[in-house]
């Protein structure tokens, strides 16, 4: 039997993918406690995780803005996404830690059918 906290796994990308109220975060919470025992770990929002990318999130849920069409939800929500990989995803992936992600692009096709 491998004593516990020996087993060296190589990180991973976790999503957490579900509708509102569906438990994401609560499940996150529980498995960074559980990762953060014995790794590294980032944890992520879509959309959000970089000054731009929260810029964007703030975009596409105030109401007060003008609804975009789908074709730019879905291209706002890449951008997004684009800046949060290169920036965050990219760099903590290199560094070892495991990322965990409340939403990914299983959203994107569930939401905006990208």
């Amino acid at each position: 039997m491998t004593p516990p906290g020996s087993l060296r796994i190589a990180p991973k990308l976790v999503t957490l993918e579900g509708g509102e109220g569906a438990g994401k975060s609560t499940v996150l919470t529980a498995l960074r406690a559980e990762l953060e025992s014995g790794t590294g770990v980032t944890c992520v929002r879509e959309p959000g995780g970089t000054p731009l990318a929260e810029q964007i999130r703030a975009l596409l849920l105030d109401p007060s803005h003008e609804p975009p069409c789908a074709a730019a939800e879905l291209l706002l929500m890449f951008a997004s996404r684009a800046q949060l990989v290169r920036q965050v995803i990219e760099p903590a992936l290199a560094r070892g830690d495991w990322v965990l992600s409340d939403r990914f692009t299983d959203a994107s096709h569930a939401y905006q059918g990208g």
